[in-house]
């Protein structure tokens, strides 16, 4: 006799992609919000850089010229990043124990075609379900960016300028 899989050996594997694909598109999700974030937050008020890159009080070179010179922005930079991160991580969590139903149901409406009306209904399911999470992903974001401004603050308050 050959080495057959048996029917339960089947259905575990298959299990075991429906669940790597779910938490695949779980992060494509995520990682859409995020960016959606990421770039507001990259910009801080009236739309001037955020990251201490060219433009009002930034230097040429970006944030490693930045962090080179002062370390204290740099330790900010760090703080921000992990904040972001931490913002992110928490955004997922929620998203997957929030709407396991609507996940489900929006990959598998959009597996064959991601234009379909189908698909386009299951995700408008899926947004209306992320709506606390997203929420909570703003306000999140929002503190993240406002607690680097204020750290930027303070140590611009504390570091001389050059030439004084």
């Amino acid at each position: 006799m050959g080495q057959s899989r048996t029917n339960d050996e089947r259905e575990k594997e298959k299990g075991m992609r429906t669940k790597r694909r779910e938490k695949w598109f779980v992060a494509a999700l995520a990682m859409v919000c995020l960016s959606v974030a990421v770039a507001a937050w990259a910009r801080g008020p009236r739309g001037e850089p955020g990251f201490g890159g060219p433009g009002r009080g930034g230097l040429p070179g970006g944030g490693l010229l930045e962090r080179l010179l002062d370390p204290c922005r740099g330790a900010c930079f760090d703080t921000a990043r992990s904040c972001g991160e931490a913002a992110e991580t928490d955004a997922v969590s929620c998203a997957e124990s929030t709407c396991p139903t609507e996940i489900q149901g929006a990959q598998s409406a959009c597996e064959t075609d991601r234009r379909s009306d189908e698909c386009r209904t299951a995700l408008g399911t899926l947004k209306d379900c992320l709506e606390p999470c997203l929420d909570t992903l703003h306000t999140a974001v929002t503190s993240c960016r406002d607690a680097l401004g204020t750290c930027r603050e303070a140590c611009s308050a504390t570091t001389p300028t050059p030439g004084s």
